[in-house]
């Protein structure tokens, strides 16, 4: 199977041997770089693939790209699908999963990455192994190449289907609709009034555009021709992102400069010495989570569960609280340190690589143990039960 760059380079160095399968993909756009991945099962499955060394072709275009033989990068123990619920069921009775895994992934060292000016096509993958069976051809694969010309033209259909291609973007990566979903965005009035959305948006949209430059290039160039809001916001992306955004700027009216000048200035969702707007950044973090499925969201949102005194004066206070404005910086720490808990014990039960995370970081040194012991309890601490 083929599997996106990304989850060797970014996500398996914050996981546990044991993990969730990456989820496999029917497309691909210029500037994406995936590896081939081969899956194993049976007795003695992690030595068979220490053993083996593969070797690939890529054809697009009518040119044929060699991978020549080599030793595979990467092995991990892929969990079954629904082992992370058995696993929390059975512990939470005191049991252990007897079969916690029953199949091994091994990925090539080398990658693949789609030519940045590819057109519509397919590329075929054609490849082999050397292992201890010996050698053996393996089943060709087949990926569809999708333009950026394209890929901009497939508006979302309704905005079920907007909120999903964000929460769940990383898993397969669609660089060439970034620009349709700031127009989805941008016309949806309901999302737009919606507390932290265009925040929270905006992160997703600035942290998918950082993670590929041939996206960026193409998304500066529909906003820098686009006008109204989606202009505005595509700026404001672009700009809270750390592009440069003055050619743009240079090629609009004075009086459009003039308004984008009292553009809002978006928080910086890994600053927590702040107040009221802690939970709006962790909406944000959970945008760059779900835009890059990197580490550091996630374990800057579990950061928060160090609160857990915050939230006991705010237990305390609750009858001397009438409104927001009554919310001392130690106290809005205090309701933030159970949205923190919320949010993690529910991605955890439906997002199998920020579950992968909440393991390693229970097991990790880095974590404190203040911190290992909350997340220990997210489906059983009362703080975090959505009210």
């Amino acid at each position: 199977m083929l599997i996106m760059d990304a989850v060797v380079q970014q996500q398996w160095p914050h996981t546990l041997a044991l993990v969730n399968a990456p989820e496999s993909f029917d497309r691909l756009n210029p500037g994406q770089c995936v590896r081939v991945a081969l899956v194993a099962t049976g007795d003695g499955r992690d030595r068979y693939l220490e053993m083996t060394q593969i070797a690939y072709r890529v054809r697009f275009e009518g040119a044929a790209e060699d991978h020549v033989l080599a030793p595979l990068a990467a092995t991990k123990q892929i969990k079954p699908e629904g082992g992370d619920f058995v696993t929390n069921v059975l512990g939470a009775a005191g049991l252990k999963n007897p079969l916690p895994t029953m199949a091994s992934m091994g990925v090539a060292k080398e990658r693949w990455c789609v030519p940045d000016a590819a057109l519509d096509g397919k590329a075929v993958i054609e490849g082999s192994v050397q292992s201890p069976s010996g050698q053996q051809s393996l089943k060709s694969l087949e990926v569809q190449i999708e333009s950026y010309e394209t890929g901009s033209k497939r508006a979302f259909k309704n905005e079920n289907e907007l909120q999903d291609f964000m929460t769940t973007y990383y898993r397969h990566p669609n660089p060439a609709r970034l620009f349709p979903a700031l127009e989805g965005f941008a016309s949806n009035e309901n999302l737009k009034s919606a507390k932290g959305v265009l925040e929270s948006t905006a992160a997703f949209l600035g942290a998918a555009l950082k993670a590929d430059p041939a996206a960026e290039r193409d998304f500066m160039a529909r906003v820098s021709s686009a006008s109204g809001f989606t202009r505005s916001l595509g700026l404001l992306v672009l700009l809270n992102a750390g592009f440069d955004i003055d050619p743009a700027l240079n090629a609009m009216s004075q009086k459009d400069r003039d308004l984008f000048a009292n553009h809002p200035v978006l928080p910086d969702p890994y600053d927590f010495n702040t107040g009221a707007d802690i939970p709006t950044r962790f909406d944000m973090l959970w945008g760059i989570f779900g835009a890059t499925g990197t580490f550091e969201p996630v374990r800057k949102i579990a950061s928060a569960l160090e609160w857990h005194p915050d939230y006991e004066e705010f237990q305390r206070k609750r009858g001397q609280i009438h409104s927001v404005d009554d919310l001392t910086p130690q106290l809005w720490r205090g309701v933030s340190y159970g949205a923190a808990g919320w949010s993690l014990g529910s991605f955890q039960r439906t997002d199998g690589l920020a579950a992968d995370y909440i393991e390693y970081m229970r097991a990790s040194a880095d974590t404190s143990a203040t911190v290992k012991a909350e997340l220990a309890g997210l489906e059983t601490n009362p703080a975090f039960q959505r009210k």
